[in-house]
C-alpha cells in the first residue's frame, strides 16, 4: 500500500513538474466532517463525525485559467486516522475564485476488518477563494464511487466528507 502511495506521488510529481509553467507548494489544514452509510435490503444507517486535516499542497499552473492541485493530507475523524490524496483541476472563474474537480484516493491507516477495502475511490468539487497571492481558502465535497464492503453479501458501504479550510504557498 505505502509502496503504490509513493509510485502515484512520484510519478503524478514528475508528469505535472514536466508540463507546468509555474508550480508552488504550500500547507493546508481545516476542518473535516465525514459522513458513513450503509445499506442492507431496505435499511439505510447512516452517522457522521467531525475532525480535522493537515497536510502539503502543490499547485500547478497548466494554462491560463486552469491549474493542478495534488494534495496529501493526514486527516484524524473520530480517533480514526487515515490519508486523503486529491488531484484536482482547478478552473478560475474570476481573479480570486476557483471551481474545483477531480479524483480522491482516501488510505485507511487503520487495521481493515476482512471483506473490507482500506482504500476509497472519491470524486471531489468545491470552491476556493484567493485572499492574496500566498493565502487561500477552500471549501469542498467529495462522493465515495467504490463500496468499501468486498464481501458477498448485498451491503453498500460508503463516505462522503465535507471539508473547509485554510492554506498558505510559500515556495
Amino acid at each position: 500500500m505505502k509502496k503504490l502511495v509513493l509510485v502515484v506521488v512520484a510519478v503524478f510529481g514528475i508528469v505535472l513538474s514536466s508540463h507546468a509553467q509555474e508550480a508552488r507548494f504550500g500547507a493546508t489544514a481545516g476542518y473535516l466532517n465525514a459522513r458513513g452509510s450503509v445499506k442492507a435490503e431496505d435499511i439505510t444507517i447512516s452517522a457522521s463525525e467531525s475532525g480535522f486535516y493537515i497536510g502539503a499542497v502543490a499547485d500547478f499552473n497548466v494554462a491560463e485559467n486552469f491549474n493542478i492541485q495534488p494534495e496529501l493530507l493526514f486527516a484524524v475523524v473520530d480517533e480514526s486516522n487515515g490519508l486523503i490524496l486529491p488531484i484536482l483541476g482547478k478552473f478560475a472563474i474570476s481573479e480570486k475564485f476557483n471551481l474545483q474537480f477531480g479524483p480522491q484516493l482516501v488510505f485507511s491507516l487503520e487495521d481493515t476488518p476482512e471483506d473490507f477495502s482500506s482504500v476509497e475511490f472519491d470524486v471531489a468539487g468545491g470552491i476556493g477563494y484567493d485572499i492574496d497571492e500566498d493565502f487561500f481558502i477552500e471549501a469542498r465535497y467529495t462522493f465515495q464511487i467504490n463500496n468499501s464492503y468486498t464481501g458477498s453479501e448485498d451491503i453498500k458501504v460508503r463516505g462522503n466528507y465535507l471539508s473547509v479550510g485554510v492554506g498558505y504557498k510559500f515556495l
